[in-house]
């Protein structure tokens, strides 16, 4: 197999995974993964990344790669919001925090308190979560923290990684979109936000697009891991961006679910929305590449199941996906939900299992006993949440999606795929679990020039890769629609 050869690295919450790419001028090839765990550490009371073990692990992986082949670039994408505080040295002031570091627990609100939620969609296209970076930084407002007064440069996750591959500090544009920090087009930085929050802005770096060469890998790590200067590229850093721009044939009025640890499920626009109804919705705006925006909710999936799970394994039961899909599959219904965006049930405190339950009660619903159960009821909330976001864009936001693409390593949960197509009464096309390496590989060769526009990247990716259909099943449409009116009734679905 002839062509360049790149490496991708894409960081999730639990763990990373490496891919060597390929393009031989007709087809791309993704393989050779490398797999390495991500363990958030607690220590004295707060939760951070390991963030030198991610990147030892990366290392690892390079000189991997470098053994068999020649390198041509690498380039890093992970989940958005996480930051590193740099000083003028070049040394980092403190660990890099967990975004559900429970000492932003009242930010958002404080925050609000100064520059309310609506006002801030208008000057920033966002509406922040907690696990933000607006929120975290103004943590340290709030808390009179000065850290940030020692800071010379912000880099967020991926920039931070490869300026320690490359020397070279900037801000790729996709990643600096999960931040709640930009304005509205994603064009620069909001700021007059950070003015308002009296959160300091000359650490910020200018932004820079996906695709970007940033310089080439330092003398000592290509000595140490054979890959010699290999191009360091700023592909899309955050990693749905990066997932989105690797959907085959995908474009305008077509809906994309991202799923993992969370769903990220949204569509993309040239232009970002603002509206009225954009904002009630909750919808947030970022950009992606060549101009296009994606307008999109993110919410927790997975890592509830995932939280559940580890109840579990304390129980001493050692169920894994295939087990819990089959266990899902032959429990019935009790047609009860939780709000996969309820503050309790996403704090990283307690017993899962309690937690359901307190919200079941809390909102006049039934209980649940039985392990199948509980993993039935985290995948219907889900599903049933992303039926009340699909219609909420289809009805109120006047957006005709015609195609539904479920991505990224969620998509091999088979008993949630057909869930979503029956909620959402359409077919669904399930795949690419490796949607975001492939993103971050095809962004890669259109930085060396071996493509040339969004559509020629997608156009690539529908030749070299297939998708699972998905028909909904007419019996289960009306049951998904009492639910959802119930839910939504309920305040559960909003």
């Amino acid at each position: 197999m002839g062509g360049k050869i790149v490496i991708a690295a894409d960081l999730g919450a639990s763990g990373g995974k490496m891919a060597k790419g390929c393009f031989d001028g007709n087809k791309l090839y993704v393989d050779e993964f490398f797999d390495f765990p991500n363990r958030p550490m607690e220590l004295n009371g707060n939760l951070y990344w390991n963030l030198f073990g991610l990147y030892n692990s990366i290392l690892e992986g390079m000189s991997y790669y470098a053994k068999e082949h020649e390198i041509e670039a690498v380039s890093i994408d992970t989940w958005g919001a996480s930051y590193g505080l740099l000083d003028k040295r070049g040394r980092l002031l403190e660990p890099v925090y967990h975004y559900r570091d429970l000492r932003t627990r009242n930010s958002v609100e404080n925050l609000y308190k100064v520059l309310p939620k609506r006002k801030l969609f208008e000057m920033t296209g966002c509406q922040p979560n907690r696990t933000y970076t607006l929120p975290q930084l103004y943590s340290y407002i709030e808390h009179n923290d000065k850290i940030l007064d020692l800071a010379e440069c912000m880099l967020f996750l991926p920039d931070l990684l490869e300026y320690f591959l490359s020397g070279v500090k900037s801000t790729e544009r996709s990643i600096a979109g999960t931040s709640g920090m930009l304005m509205p087009e994603q064009n620069d930085w909001a700021f007059q936000v950070l003015d308002t929050l009296r959160i300091q802005n000359g650490m910020l770096k200018p932004l820079v697009d996906a695709g970007t060469q940033r310089g080439t890998v330092l003398k000592n790590i290509a000595d140490a891991t054979g890959t010699g200067r290999a191009k360091v590229i700023a592909a899309a850093g955050h990693d749905t961006a990066a997932a989105v721009l690797g959907i085959p044939d995908f474009g305008i009025n077509q809906l994309y679910i991202s799923m993992g640890t969370n769903v990220n499920m949204g569509t993309e626009l040239m232009k970002s929305n603002l509206s009225e109804k954009a904002y009630r919705g909750g919808y947030k705006n970022a950009g992606v590449l060549d101009g296009r925006k994606i307008l999109y909710r993110d919410f927790s999936a997975f890592w509830i199941l995932n939280e559940l799970r580890r109840i579990w394994l304390m129980e001493g039961k050692h169920y894994d996906y295939s087990a819990i899909m089959e266990m899902v599959k032959n429990c019935e219904s009790k047609h009860v939900y939780i709000d996969v965006e309820e503050t309790s049930i996403n704090n990283p405190e307690g017993n899962m299992k309690d937690k359901m339950n307190r919200f079941l009660a809390g909102t006049g619903q039934n209980l649940l006993k039985s392990d199948a159960e509980f993993a039935r009821c985290i995948l219907e909330s889900i599903a049933l949440k992303i039926k009340y976001c699909f219609e909420y864009l289809k009805d109120e936001l006047s957006i005709p999606l015609h195609r539904v693409s479920v991505i990224n390593g969620g998509s091999r949960n088979y008993v949630l795929m057909q869930m979503i197509s029956d909620a959402l009464e359409m077919p669904v096309f399930c795949g690419m679990p490796y949607a975001t390496l492939t993103g971050n590989i095809l962004t890669q060769f259109y930085s060396l020039q071996e493509l040339k526009t969004v559509d020629e990247i997608r156009e690539l990716s529908a030749h070299s890769f297939e998708m699972k259909e998905y028909q909904p099943r007419a019996e289960e449409k009306a049951i998904w629609d009492m639910d959802l009116q119930r839910m939504v009734e309920k305040g559960i679905c909003k």
